[in-house]
């Protein structure tokens, strides 16, 4: 007799399920918990993940290490005055150069000047008028608020900094893998995907079946279910008072 329904099932107890199904022995079941794994981190990197946030103090060498247990990381940030992380510009022209050394700073001596320096002081270079001013404007960034850059490398694991980023902590969204405690954890939208995968593997299934199964599970995630409170919302607010196109 199995259990009540609960979000999450032990991953023994699908493999069990498997073992049942497929009707092996009992001799069978750590190869099923081996072949469980496999699906749960196949399904994990696919989609499955779960995802945390943490808040991460900065190095001084202005980087940040990814958490041990993140899978591929969603958002990176800082936390704003409504409790929203406002994400910093991805830019890949930052250098992985010497990341994971504590003096990667100093070791970051610039061969050229790469502002506009006196350049955007020439009279030809003038293109934007003001209150009586002439300014230079052309080329000298866009208009998207920002509050610092970052750029991940994925083999050190750590997230690089510009040189002059002003805050001391970041907020990172991410995907984590499965924690083991006794057994790993499993979202039960999982289980029937899983147990597909142990068939396919042991060839008592078709490898189709794994697929149909991901995909039905995938519905099935949280950002994918039908939510009442979600509709309502959309109702709400297309009627509110504002003008109609």
């Amino acid at each position: 007799m199995t259990s009540s329904i609960t979000a999450y099932t032990p991953l023994m107890t699908i493999c069990s399920f498997a073992l049942d199904e497929t009707g092996k022995s009992s001799a069978d079941l750590d190869t099923m918990w081996l072949l469980g794994h496999r699906a749960l981190t196949k399904l994990s990197y696919d989609f499955a993940g779960q995802t945390k946030t943490v808040r991460i103090p900065v190095d001084s060498n202005k980087t940040v290490k990814l958490p041990n247990d993140c899978i591929s990381w969603t958002k990176i940030g800082i936390l704003n005055d409504k409790g929203e992380i406002s994400t910093l510009k991805y830019n890949s022209a930052l250098t992985t150069f010497r990341d994971n050394n504590p003096s990667r700073l100093t070791d970051l001596t610039s061969d050229i000047n790469s502002g506009l320096g006196n350049v955007s002081l020439v009279p030809f270079y003038q293109n934007y008028f003001y209150n009586g001013g002439v300014y230079n404007l052309f080329g000298v960034g866009g208009g998207v608020v920002t509050y610092g850059d970052c750029k991940v490398d994925e083999i050190n694991r750590v997230v690089i900094l510009n040189i002059d980023f002003k805050y001391d902590s970041v907020m990172i969204e991410y995907m984590s893998s499965p924690e083991l405690d006794e057994d790993f954890q499993v979202p039960t939208y999982l289980q029937e995907a899983i147990i597909a995968f142990i068939k396919g593997k042991l060839k008592l299934g078709a490898r189709e079946d794994f697929f149909v199964e991901a995909i039905s599970a995938r519905r099935s995630t949280p950002k994918k279910k039908f939510i009442l409170q979600t509709i309502t919302q959309v109702l709400r607010e297309s009627n509110g008072m504002k003008l109609r196109s």
